[in-house]
């Protein structure tokens, strides 16, 4: 697809760099644009700087390239404010944008392929590609990691108790403990990937029943 005029102002400004981490942080912050009509796009930001985060520890952890790691993270959601109110293209677009943003920064062609390939399947659960490589399957764990973390959990919990009766907490709680349990069966690229995975969704089942538990103290 072809770029937006603000998207290209903005490539325009990038070219070789000799810190490239810190370069992609400044333009994944541009092309995501907090502003306050926009707070989204803050946290936004803030999500991507986590994922490269747990990228980071789970190619540590199982000797992977770092650097090539935390820059596709980064990126991973680079397109999220091009995409209007269909956030479900965002993958491609921020593929997109990450394969010139690559080229203009002199990044070596084949990891940028790798890279590019990785953003544009991050969203994937179930069916993944055969050809499908453990580092663009990291891309996509190093996102679920932190989609189900404990900042994700206080927001889960919020939306399933605020304001509700026992029943409907009790149905919320249950069909947010369901989704977790089907994310343990998905597999990862890595084993600490899948222990990091399990650790956050674990957590989650077990807070959420608690508040099942409270919500039927005193009625059954």
């Amino acid at each position: 697809m072809s770029l937006s005029e603000r998207a290209l102002e903005i490539l325009d400004r990038y070219n070789k760099t000799e810190d490239v981490i810190e370069t992609t942080k400044k333009f994944v912050y541009e092309m995501l644009g907090p502003t306050p009509d926009r707070g989204d796009m803050l946290y936004r930001y803030e999500h991507s700087i986590r994922v490269a985060e747990n990228g980071r520890m789970i190619v540590i952890a199982e000797n992977l390239p770092v650097t090539d790691t935390v820059v596709a993270c980064l990126l991973h959601d680079v397109g999220y404010r091009e995409c209007g109110d269909d956030w479900r293209i965002h993958p491609q677009v921020s593929a997109d944008i990450a394969a010139e943003y690559l080229a203009r920064i002199g990044y070596d062609p084949d990891m940028a392929k790798e890279i590019v390939l990785g953003i544009g399947r991050h969203n994937l659960t179930d069916t993944l590609p055969e050809d499908m490589s453990v580092f663009q399957t990291t891309i996509r764990d190093s996102d679920d990691i932190d989609r189900f973390d404990i900042i994700r959990i206080a927001m889960a919990m919020g939306s399933s108790v605020h304001e509700k009766t026992n029943v409907e907490i009790i149905e919320s709680c249950q069909k947010q403990i369901d989704i977790a349990r089907w994310y343990m069966t998905l597999p990862r690229g890595t084993k600490t990937a899948k222990d990091m995975m399990d650790k956050e969704l674990t957590q989650r089942i077990e807070l959420l029943e608690q508040i099942i538990a409270q919500a039927k103290k005193g009625f059954e």
